[in-house]
């Protein structure tokens, strides 16, 4: 692998001399060809100092008012240069973050980040100080998890802020964060949070090992994190959660589960899940458990349905029309007679139209969008009856799986239930009711082999646990009493019964 540009002296000590000392600094970070690198000198009698940022990234105006400034009033200053570093962080300097450095290695991130690095002729160290504003998006409502209940904000691509959301909602000396970088050429910042006493130590540390193995040059947002830290990359559904809404991220750190926080995504990753995790929604705890039951089994219906609707349609029609009332099949065969193509290239077809609709209704822009994707599935729906290539019950059969997807609360699960779809329809085709038996099958065994960072992916249904009623249906709050199974036995978060229970 070729080096990086300018590594060795990224590998030196700062050096006490400060000519020599801007001199690699701006050679790192191309100066003046890259003409956001700013190096502003000062000098107030014996003391020479440089703050080296970078613009648009730092805050100018602190910079200006709280280090040269404050600089500028400078007295006493100590005549052995190796002590101004440190008497410039304690006398002088009124940024409450800042420490102190000795590698370039540890200056350049931090700049390119938005710090500020303060070099001081004569000292061996520079001190870097807390200067980062860089434009970034506000707290704003969330747009893949929209609730009719609960908070109305979500994460942003700001690093610091997202962290300060989660602290909201779970206000507790215990909470910890831990940060890190993954990316071996370009970095990117990471954050995990969890609960100290709440979470398996095992899985914490399993986290932190799978992401020090990361050898990837750059992760580009959360969704290529997700793919080196999954148990199965192959799989078809994902096997940690992706969610915009602090207060479930919070939540789930309760459960026991652990926190992602990536620099520049809007999401937060938790881990470990199971499949409940992805079909349950943010608002089903924010509403009274009888209309969260409903709302819940209505969900799991729509599930069910865009699973296997299309396949049932096709296995009854080709091989097992004597299960249909003949009434039906008349209406069947009568819509069909013109049509000139198989069933299974009549449903392949309508599949691939709606959601080449659907995409292209999320690709236009918003202001035209959602009329484009009505208008669009009317005439298309309409235009294909009228030609006789679609019979009108399909176009039924097709609406009602893409209502069922569309109550599925996770995108990528949606995804992945639309794939599982498209391969019991390839076997309904070829085995009719069997076919569909056997995808079932195959797919039920392959969810049970699965596991997320060591817990059964059907847990606590397949292998059964101890757990809340809230899987399927979702009970009084006063019953949900019992910690996830997968949070740690002496968990502090346990009650004093559940405890003695185990």
């Amino acid at each position: 692998m070729a080096e990086m540009p300018h590594a060795d002296l990224l590998h030196q000590s700062i050096d006490p001399e400060l000519d020599r000392s801007l001199d690699a600094l701006k050679t790192i970070l191309n100066y003046p060809k890259n003409e956001d690198a700013q190096f502003r000198e000062y000098r107030i009698g014996s003391l020479r100092v440089c703050a080296a940022y970078i613009e648009g990234m730092a805050d100018e105006e602190r910079i200006a008012e709280f280090v040269l400034h404050a600089i500028k009033g400078a007295r006493d200053v100590p005549p052995d240069p190796a002590k101004r570093a440190e008497w410039l962080n304690e006398r002088l300097i009124e940024i409450a973050q800042s420490k102190s450095i000795t590698e370039n290695s540890e200056a350049i991130p931090a700049i390119l980040s938005g710090m500020a690095c303060l070099l001081i002729d004569g000292a061996e160290e520079a001190l870097l100080l807390e200067t980062r504003n860089y434009p970034h998006r506000s707290v704003e409502q969330p747009t893949t998890e929209a609730v009719v209940g609960g908070p109305h904000e979500g994460f942003n691509e700001h690093f610091r802020t997202n962290i300060s959301l989660i602290r909201r909602y779970v206000q507790s000396p215990e909470l910890i964060t831990q940060k890190m970088t993954v990316g071996t050429r370009i970095p990117t910042q990471i954050a995990i949070l969890y609960l100290n006493g709440v979470a398996e130590e095992k899985c914490v540390q399993e986290v932190k090992r799978r992401l020090m193995c990361i050898q990837a040059a750059k992760i580009g947002g959360i969704g290529q994190l997700q793919q080196y830290l999954e148990d199965r990359p192959y799989a078809l559904l994902p096997q940690m959660l992706e969610t915009e809404r602090p207060d479930r991220a919070a939540s789930c750190l309760e459960d026991g589960q652990i926190a992602i926080i990536c620099e520049n995504s809007p999401y937060a990753l938790i881990a470990p899940v199971t499949i409940f995790h992805l079909i349950h929604a943010s608002d089903d705890s924010f509403m009274r458990w009888q209309y969260g039951t409903t709302l819940r089994v209505i969900r799991m219906a729509g599930i069910l349905v865009s699973l296997l609707l299309p396949a049932l349609y096709i296995a009854v029609t080709h091989y097992h029309t004597h299960l249909i009332p003949i009434s039906l099949l008349t209406s069947i065969a009568e819509s069909r007679t013109n049509v000139p193509f198989p069933i299974l290239v009549e449903v392949l077809f309508m599949e691939f139209s709606f959601y080449l609709l659907n995409e292209a209704g999320m690709r236009t822009p918003k202001q035209i969008g959602s009329a484009f994707g009505i208008i669009g599935a009317l005439v298309l729906g309409q235009a294909a009856v009228s030609a006789s290539i679609i019979s009108p019950i399909l176009i039924i059969i097709i609406a009602l799986t893409g209502l069922g997807s569309y109550a599925i609360p996770n995108f990528g699960f949606g995804v992945g239930l639309m794939l599982y779809r498209l391969l019991l329809v390839l076997l309904s085709a070829l085995l009719g009711i069997y076919g569909v038996i056997l995808g079932m099958f195959l797919i039920l065994a392959h969810l049970c082999s699965m596991k997320s960072f060591g817990v059964d992916y059907l847990a606590p249904v397949a292998p059964h646990r101890s757990h809340n009623p809230d899987i399927l249906l979702r009970l009084p709050v006063w019953r949900q009493r019992r910690i996830l199974f997968f949070a740690a036995p002496d968990s502090w978060m346990r009650e004093k019964k559940e405890v003695k229970n185990r």
